[in-house]
């Protein structure tokens, strides 16, 4: 079976979370953390580097591993795993290309009536709040 194999970006501001929503087909209402699928040869940083620069417009600097998440995707509905990085970025957050919109979520992000995909809320959310990164 095929398994999406992605690269995510957690980029933290005063407590919050960098996210996206894509601009897909079904118009799904989740954010997720920016970043994306490897190409042919490329490191995670690597990988990280372009996605982040391609999707927000943010140079990263530095990029600490965190952990790697298994899931069903949320869009295509198979399984994916993501390899997960605490990032620190330079620049300006200015979305392009693939990205419909991004916002900046701490722990309360239910409230605000923010949805988010099944692995940042399961894994990678708990994981920062517990480290209180945010």
């Amino acid at each position: 079976m095929t398994m999406i194999d992605k690269v995510g970006g957690i980029i933290i501001k005063n407590k919050k979370v960098l996210v996206v929503r894509k601009k897909t087909k079904g118009n799904f209402p989740e954010f997720i953390i920016p970043g994306g699928k490897r190409e042919i040869g490329e490191t995670d940083v690597e990988t990280l580097q372009r996605e982040i620069q391609e999707e927000v417009n943010l140079k990263v600097v530095k990029a600490e591993y965190v952990d790697e998440y298994e899931d069903i995707a949320i869009f295509e509905k198979i399984p994916i795993v993501v390899k997960v990085y605490l990032c620190e970025v330079e620049g300006e957050v200015n979305i392009d290309n693939e990205i419909k919109e991004f916002c900046w979520i701490d722990k309360d992000y239910k409230k605000n009536g923010i949805k988010v995909a099944s692995i940042l809320e399961k894994f990678v959310l708990p994981e920062l709040i517990r480290r209180k990164l945010i």
